[in-house]
Order: structure tokens, then sequence, then C-alpha cells
């Protein structure tokens, strides 16, 4: 309640900073930002990661709505610094401002500013490591995590389901587009596409299918409005998995060693969808460009080429292999905050300049001036 108060509060980085000003009104306890997806401009460069310009136009601080790898061209590069300075100025001019007046709306004048309350964020937690984005520097306050929600160990499947996927002598192929991505309010034309590509292959397919009925469902298909998805994933029998390419089915997938096939949507789909076939671990196919013949075809390399599901295999290992597990180093660090009072010292003075002394803008004006002046002596005094 707002006459509550609070030691630690956990705060989701999206686009409603008025939240602040709750904060505020139960004590302004130390607040830990976390980001579920890969960091990008708007949070690193407002909170706990200032780091200078050129090193925000790293692949691991863009916006996952780019989708661009670590090796790009000059029109990437392009792209990436047009769009940090128009990111820049929709942040500045029109968010924050924006945010400000919802939160002097309904909580007056006490709390902070939206700038000074970002600023002062306690740590950042970043729901992603060099695995599933790209390697790039961190300051102390920014920690990472990854695959959170991944049971360590799994739940035993209901009975007629490890039926289906034990007498399933030719595999299974697990299909399923996440919550935001419902397979029966997709136009007929793309489902008569999977059902038909499905009718051909030898092995069985679990559908997550929002519906009772799936009209001219083949016999090698099994519909079901929810399924235990990590569970499956753990069963020998499964040979692919279909998924819209959500990060959180992205991360399970590749704790179990799973192949995919990924066919993204929306915000960081085509990013994750990038990762998948730039690590070898499935393809990515474009929705707007799926047909019946496209579709086998990803299906059937995946199936039929053992180094995808080898290099899922060792991309398992490579996740597994930490020095402690992301809710031990979360936990840890939360716990870190609360023992220090907010842990002020991992604060960048970096996060108090101007935004042309972040930019370095005062430099490059004294060096050009400078310059001039030199030039204007040499040539009227020699």
């Amino acid at each position: 309640t707002i006459n509550s108060s609070y030691d630690l509060v956990f705060m989701e980085t999206l686009n409603y900073q008025s939240y602040h000003g709750l904060i505020h009104h139960v004590g302004s306890p130390p607040v830990i930002c976390v980001f579920v997806f890969c960091v990008f401009i708007l949070v690193s460069t407002i909170r706990n990661c200032p780091l200078n310009f050129f090193q925000h136009l790293l692949p691991m601080f863009l916006r996952v709505l780019l989708y661009f790898s670590n090796h790009m061209a000059f029109y990437e590069r392009l792209q990436n610094t047009l769009f940090w300075l128009w990111l820049r100025y929709k942040t500045y001019v029109e968010l924050f401002p924006q945010q400000e007046r919802i939160m002097r709306k309904h909580f007056g004048e006490g709390p902070p500013s939206i700038l000074e309350a970002e600023r002062n964020m306690s740590l950042m937690m970043i729901g992603t490591n060099c695995i599933f984005g790209y390697p790039s520097p961190l300051p102390p306050a920014v920690i990472t995590y990854h695959s959170l929600h991944v049971k360590t160990t799994p739940d035993p499947l209901p009975e007629d389901l490890k039926k289906y996927l034990d007498e399933a002598t030719d595999g299974v192929i697990y299909f399923s587009f996440g919550t935001n991505v419902l397979g029966n309010h997709l136009p007929e034309e793309k489902i008569r596409i999977f059902i038909e590509a499905f009718a051909e292959l030898p092995q069985k397919v679990l559908w997550k299918w929002e519906s009772d009925i799936l009209p001219n469902k083949p016999a090698n298909v099994q519909i079901g409005k929810w399924y235990p998805q990590q569970d499956i994933l753990t069963h020998p029998n499964l040979r692919l998995f279909i998924t819209q390419c959500g990060l959180q089915s992205l991360q399970e997938a590749v704790h179990h060693g799973v192949p995919l096939l990924g066919i993204p949507f929306i915000a960081d789909q085509k990013y994750n969808g990038r990762k998948i076939q730039e690590a070898g671990i499935g393809l990515q196919l474009p929705y707007g460009k799926i047909t019946k013949e496209s579709l086998l075809n990803g299906i059937n390399q995946i199936l039929h080429n053992s180094s995808f599901r080898n290099n899922a295999k060792q991309l398992s290992k490579l996740s597994r292999d930490e020095q402690e597990s992301s809710i031990e180093r979360t936990i840890w660090w939360a716990e870190y905050v609360l023992r220090h009072k907010g842990a002020k010292h991992l604060r960048s003075a970096a996060l108090d300049l101007h935004w042309y002394q972040y930019l370095l803008l005062d430099v490059a004006a004294f060096l050009l001036i400078s310059a001039l002046f030199v030039i204007f002596i040499v040539y009227y005094c020699v």
C-alpha cells in the first residue's frame, strides 16, 4: 500500500518511468532496474551503464528491433548511429516530459525528476549474456543473468503426453508460438501451410493450438491449448522446436540442447532468430515468406543435418558452465544492495555529466578551436 515502507524495489525497465513517484511515496528505497531482454540504448545511456558514444554503438547496446550482428556493414553502422541519435531525442524530448507530467499529476511535486530518479538506481540486472547477446563492456553496477526461469530438474510429464512422446519412434516436433502469438488467430492461408507441411512428415507434431478443433488436422498432429514446454524439451525423442523466437523459449531450448526453427514476429524475436542461425543451432524462416516448400525444407534441413543438434548440445554445455547460477548471482547482488544501503559506491560519475560533456563535444570544440587558432597564427604571422 502507499503508506507502507519497503527495503528494496525491483522495477522492470519499460516506458513507465512515472512509477518513480510511487517509489518516492513508499520511502524511496534502493531500486534495482530489471531488463529481461538484451540491454539497449535507452536503458544503458540513462541508467547505470554510462559508456561513451562509441561503446554504445556496439551490438549489445543496439535496440533489439534493429537485430544487427556484431559484424556490421557500413550501412548498418550508419543506421545504428542515426537510430542512437533519434532515440536519445525521443527519450529526452518526448518520453521523459510525458512521464514527468503523469507522475506530477498523480504524485505531486514531492518526487525527484524522472531523469534524477533514473540516474540514481542502485543496480541494473540484464536478462542476457554473451551467449544470447554479444560481448560488451559493462560497469560494476550492471550484472547479467540468463535462463532464470529454467527448471534445473524437469517435472514428470502427464501420462498421456509421456506415452505419446515415448511411442514416437521417428521423433517429435514441438510447435508453439508462445503466449503473444495465438495459432488459431493466424490467417487461414498460413494455417493451411502448416497443416499440409506437417502431414508430409513421418514425425509426430505437438502443436500448441488455442482452440478445441483444428480443421483438417493430420493424423500425426496432436493439439493442445497448453503444454509443459520445459518438460517436453527434455524428452529424448524431441527432434525440433518450432518457435516464435521469444527469449525465454530460446533460453529453454539452449539449456536443453534442442535445435530450433525460428519464425519471428515482434519485438526482439528477429534479433533472437538471427542469434539462432549464427550459433548454428537452427534456422530462421521469415513469417511473410513461409510456403509449404520453405517450411518443409527448413524442417528437413535441421532434422537431417546432425550439426544443428551437435551445436545445440555444445551451446547447452556452454550456457551451463558458470561460476555461479543466475539465481545465486541475482540474489547475492540484491542482498549486496540491501547490505550497503543502495551501494552508491558503484554509481558512475559519468551519470552527472551534461549531454555535451557525455558526447565529448566540449573537448572536440576545444581541439577544433585550438587547431583553427594555430592555423590562423601560422597563416598570418609566418
